[in-house]
């Protein structure tokens, strides 16, 4: 099945890419894309995404189809042909 993957910010950076379609087996889980995603862009993004935490703990926000993961089943959720992830970092001023 295919998903579409948004990404910002230095995320954008790490990948190359604003946007990219993703082949990923029947019922494959956000954090089984993340593996995908972790073998295709090596330990830089890894580190930037593991466990869906960014440095010292703060939250990533991972949007599925527009809602944030967080009010589903977090990484376990189970992705379908044609959904839309975005991966977001947060984002702090001052």
């Amino acid at each position: 099945m295919e998903i579409t993957l948004r990404y910002f910010t230095v995320l954008r950076k790490l990948t190359g890419k604003k946007q990219e379609k993703l082949d990923i087996k029947e019922d494959s889980t956000l954090e089984d894309m993340l593996a995908l995603l972790i073998k295709r862009y090596g330990e830089g993004f890894e580190r930037y995404v593991s466990s869906g935490r960014v440095k010292k703990g703060i939250q990533m926000v991972f949007l599925l189809n527009g809602q944030d993961i967080a009010q589903s089943g977090g990484l376990k959720t189970t992705l379908h042909n044609g959904d839309t992830i975005t991966l977001m970092p947060p984002i702090a001023g001052g």
